[in-house]
């Protein structure tokens, strides 16, 4: 086996699609897609810091020996990986849809987000890791979501600013990174359309 079959052994073995195997490597999914098809032979830097990143040895991502493979788990499951999420202002990137992304049955999700940015950092999400999200239109006070502005998308923590007899003013989407500022959603002059699409369950964390 040489470089291109064993990243490409690695990466379904981990249940990675090739956006996520990009994203952990610093890469595109266009120059995963040329490794693993041969079309493109990587540096040996590379090759060094591709082994850095998913933990295995230089020698056997070069080629030169092959460990056994891992046992699969048999409580696992995958979900739909549907494009990027603006950690920092709202951006969607969709994908096509083809896109599956492997995780344990016991996490209540219905599909996942690649987060893009910086302003989550402060509850250790950053930008190429991985979010996981269950599917719902509102979420309690304080909680991560996913929320929809217009035909963009924004991963933030939900705040409800309330005035008289408790209805709801203003809601805040608040980044948990001191160097953004809120977003702030309603009042008369509101013509954005919102949606809370769902609640962010788990993460993913990127080397």
């Amino acid at each position: 086996m040489d470089f291109g079959d064993i990243l490409k052994r690695l990466r379904i073995e981990r249940g990675l699609s090739q956006d996520e195997m990009a994203a952990l490597l610093g890469t595109t999914k266009q120059v995963i897609s040329r490794y693993e098809t041969k079309q493109r032979v990587p540096r040996i830097s590379v090759v060094e810091r591709f082994a850095e990143r998913l933990g295995v040895p230089f020698s056997f991502l070069a080629g030169k020996n092959t460990p056994p493979a891992p046992t699969p788990s048999a409580s696992g499951r995958r979900v739909p990986l549907l494009g990027s999420v603006a950690c920092g202002e709202p951006i969607f990137s969709p994908g096509d849809g083809s896109d599956y992304v492997a995780i344990d049955e016991n996490i209540d999700c219905d599909f996942a987000l690649i987060a893009q940015g910086d302003s989550m950092t402060g509850d250790r999400i950053y930008s190429g890791d991985i979010v996981f999200i269950r599917r719902q239109n509102s979420v309690a006070e304080g909680e991560i979501a996913a929320v929809s502005l217009d035909d963009e998308l924004t991963l933030k923590r939900v705040r409800h600013l309330r005035g008289p007899g408790g209805r709801i003013a203003f809601t805040q989407l608040l980044p948990s990174n001191p160097a953004y500022s809120p977003i702030e959603i309603g009042g008369e002059d509101e013509t954005r359309n919102v949606q809370i699409l769902g609640k962010a369950v788990a993460v993913r964390f990127s080397l």
